[in-house]
């Protein structure tokens, strides 16, 4: 029985070992409501990243049927966007999504979520580290502001 306790003790100390590990700081998430109904809404924020570098894999949340990462690329003088399966977060540096350059395309975006109302976002890391926060819905109009400084730095 001993023996037993020692091989579980050593096969959960790793899983521990990265629950415990620090996950990156995200901020600043707003979603840009579409202008025409049926149409996705765009996702932007700021994530700063810890003392290891990590990846941003996916974002999830259960007012959208779908959220995909996408990148501005310039292909012959044309700005195009391109899907993306992750994107790095560079240790102590930081990933900006924001208009005009990287965003999330959220799909089936809940009818009932409204100017001014809420949506929340789970942010899932390569390191296995998640992040859930509550992101402002803006209407497709309304003026972009510019990202709060950190608190604190990772």
């Amino acid at each position: 029985m001993l023996r037993t306790l020692a091989v579980s003790a050593l096969l959960l100390a790793p899983a521990a070992a990265v629950a415990q590990s620090p996950a990156p700081h995200v901020q600043d998430a707003w979603v840009r409501l579409p202008a025409v109904s049926g149409r996705p809404a765009g996702g932007f924020f700021l994530i700063h990243g810890t003392a290891k570098a990590d990846a941003l894999v996916g974002v999830t949340s259960p007012r959208a049927e779908r959220i995909e990462m996408h990148s501005m690329v310039n292909e012959g003088g044309i700005m195009k966007m391109r899907a993306e399966k992750s994107f790095a977060v560079p240790a102590k540096g930081a990933l900006t999504f924001a208009p005009g350059g990287n965003h999330l395309m959220i799909f089936g975006l809940s009818p009932d979520v409204k100017p001014g109302g809420t949506i929340p976002l789970t942010f899932s890391f390569q390191s296995g580290a998640k992040v859930t926060l509550i992101a402002e819905a803006r209407a497709a109009n309304a003026p972009v502001k510019a990202p709060e400084p950190a608190a604190h730095q990772h």
